[in-house]
């Protein structure tokens, strides 16, 4: 199995809702697969040296580190401001130019993978040994003109910001892991021989499906759907109209969504019902039998299309069981709120 989710929602312990968590599991032969397939990355420091970099693989994962073990091959051309006698000993190619001659190096490098604070996976790449294969045994001068032009070589990959092939390898990896975002904030990760483990912090809301299917963004004839908070119990509001809603200290939270301001074809009626606590949407017109828990209707919120269209996307409910109220959203996991 290359991942897979141990468990994640909300889940139920002595009538309290306990704050859950995904795990997200992604083995050795997975990541090798994702730096087998890093495509090489060109240098060049004009008039100095000229190469690629190429050939990544995986080793091993230290779980002690932190880390993941990964080579990569590193050859190009340089050029051999000193010669002589030693200088021709290295190989050239016919493509090589006068005056330039071959370099190959073997890299192996550690990667470290941590959550960051906006939740986003942090990468490090440091060098850990550098192989001279064409090099080996040559020594004194011509070893002293190379050296700098190695240290830069190095630094160029070693460097977190501003190296190429840590950016390539960050690419490929955050994209991998975005699609396990919708599971919960990224909080943590695990190291073990044969896998990671991508912990995920999820919402305590409990999901009841989908209201409805709206916009995202504006569309011919939709209206924003605004929301607010109320501060003092957390409620959320929604409504078409921009000015305030009549409570005190309202909290401006943005666009929700967009909507329809009346009937059009296959919309229909998104119901408000409130109770002291909570604003309650529908489209049942019943209320889903709501006034048995105290709710009362105050009319049509807004219009909504019952299947989905093209563009559309859904409009999810959510409860939260310790305070009893409804939140909606776009987002399939509730924003994450806690």
């Amino acid at each position: 199995m290359v991942l897979g989710v141990l468990g994640w929602g909300a889940l139920a312990h002595g009538g309290r809702a306990v704050e859950a968590a995904a795990e997200v599991r992604l083995d050795k032969d997975f990541l090798g697969g994702i730096v087998g397939k890093l495509p090489p990355v060109s240098f060049e420091k004009a008039g100095q040296y000229r190469g690629t970099v190429h050939s990544f693989r995986l080793l091993a994962i230290a779980p002690r580190a932190r880390q993941l073990l990964v080579t990569c091959q590193i050859e190009g051309e340089y050029h051999a401001v000193v010669s002589g006698p030693i200088s021709e000993r290295i190989a050239r190619s016919p493509q090589t130019p006068e005056g330039w001659r071959k370099f190959h190096f073997d890299v192996r490098a550690r990667v470290n993978i941590e959550p960051g604070g906006d939740a986003a996976p942090r990468f490090r790449i440091a060098v850990d040994e550098v192989k001279r294969r064409e090099l080996d045994g040559f020594t004194g001068l011509l070893a002293k003109v190379l050296g700098q032009f190695f240290d830069d070589l190095v630094t160029q990959i070693a460097n977190g910001r501003a190296s190429r092939l840590n950016q390539r390898l960050n690419a490929e990896i955050v994209r991998r892991v975005a699609l396990f975002r919708e599971y919960g904030v990224f909080c943590g990760i695990e190291y073990t021989p044969n896998e990671l483990v991508l912990h995920f912090d999820l919402t305590r809301l409990r999901s009841e499906g989908i209201a409805g299917y709206v916009f995202a963004a504006a569309q011919p004839g939709t209206v924003p759907l605004y929301r607010w908070l109320h501060p003092g119990d957390r409620s959320h509001f929604y409504t078409i109209r921009p000015a305030a809603p009549d409570r005190p200290k309202a909290v401006y939270e943005g666009i929700a969504c967009h909507v329809y301001d009346h009937r059009v074809e296959g919309a229909v009626p998104l119901y408000r019902w409130s109770n002291p606590s909570d604003q309650f949407y529908t489209t049942a017109p019943d209320g889903e039998h709501a006034t048995r828990l105290g709710y009362r209707p105050r009319g049509i919120a807004c219009f909504i299309d019952h299947q989905p269209k093209p563009g559309s996307v859904p409009l999810y409910r959510f409860y939260d069981p310790v305070r009893r109220q409804h939140f909606y959203t776009t987002h399939p996991h509730a924003e994450f709120l806690k």
